[in-house]
């Protein structure tokens, strides 16, 4: 990917980004590296171009004219469109790079950033979405647990009767917890795997995008449904684990030794 290791097949990239004096030194920089890069400077621009090409990273500021970045990224993963995306942003508060990687963002990076962080930062995600592509349990777009199924085509989820509606962060966590059903994932590949960063996310992102999963599993309607049901449980200092309990219907069996706490 980098000029040092030229790639027969150089990934094709979508920069959206408005101002030209930015935007051309990068470009230039990129296609040197053997990138193929399309520009665009308005982000109503950048969302059709996105979901029409195929590109394997969107590289998308925060601040365009008319569609901002971070309602760019979140109506892309509400199209189900699941390419890597790259944010930029000149804003140094946590509370807005937290916004844009709930959007739907995998990774952010700073203005002004080194040209070398921006092609690592890239590598990066290029090689996650490659080991991603490669997984078997990728191939799976219907999961199940108990009373609950998504559908990550169509990135829809439906717990009994009831369609949980899910920011992005929450589905991409859930996604995560069915693949691993009744197996603990650590905190540590959750903010690798929904984040895309285990250093730039903080613990109580994790933990609030973990009571409205729970806030919204307990909200579904399925009383009087016999169907099993599902919870997130905290395995203390390590992560979360979803469970399957039996229909309310059916006989107890011996409690699991894990104990549950709110996150």
């Amino acid at each position: 990917m980098h000029s040092s290791s030229p790639s027969t097949s150089p990934e094709r990239l979508l920069f959206v980004e408005d101002e030209a004096d930015v935007a051309g030194p990068i470009k230039q920089g990129l296609e040197e590296e053997g990138y193929r890069v399309s520009w665009t400077r308005k982000g109503e621009e950048g969302l059709t171009e996105a979901l029409a090409g195929s590109y394997d990273v969107v590289i998308v500021d925060w601040r365009l004219p008319g569609l901002d970045g971070r309602t760019l990224i979140e109506r892309l993963r509400n199209e189900g469109n699941p390419t890597p995306v790259l944010m930029l942003t000149a804003l140094q508060d946590v509370d807005h790079r937290v916004a844009g990687l709930d959007a739907g963002a995998d990774d952010y990076l700073t203005k002004p950033f080194s040209f070398e962080e921006l092609l690592a930062r890239l590598r990066a995600l290029t090689r996650r979405a490659d080991r991603h592509a490669e997984s078997p349990d990728t191939q799976k777009t219907h999961l199940q647990a108990g009373g609950l199924t998504m559908d990550t085509a169509r990135r829809t989820v439906r717990y009994g009767p009831s369609s949980l509606d899910l920011r992005p962060k929450a589905f991409r966590l859930l996604e995560l917890l069915l693949r691993q059903k009744g197996t603990v994932v650590t905190r540590t590949t959750i903010a690798e795997r929904v984040w895309g960063s285990p250093y730039d996310v903080t613990a109580n992102a994790i933990d609030v995008t973990v009571s409205s999963l729970r806030q919204a599993l307990q909200d579904a309607d399925i009383t009087g449904a016999s169907l099993s049901r599902v919870s997130i449980e905290t395995e203390r200092g390590v992560g979360y684990r979803l469970t399957v309990s039996p229909p309310p219907n059916d006989p107890p069996q011996e409690a699991s030794s894990t104990t549950s706490d709110s996150a």
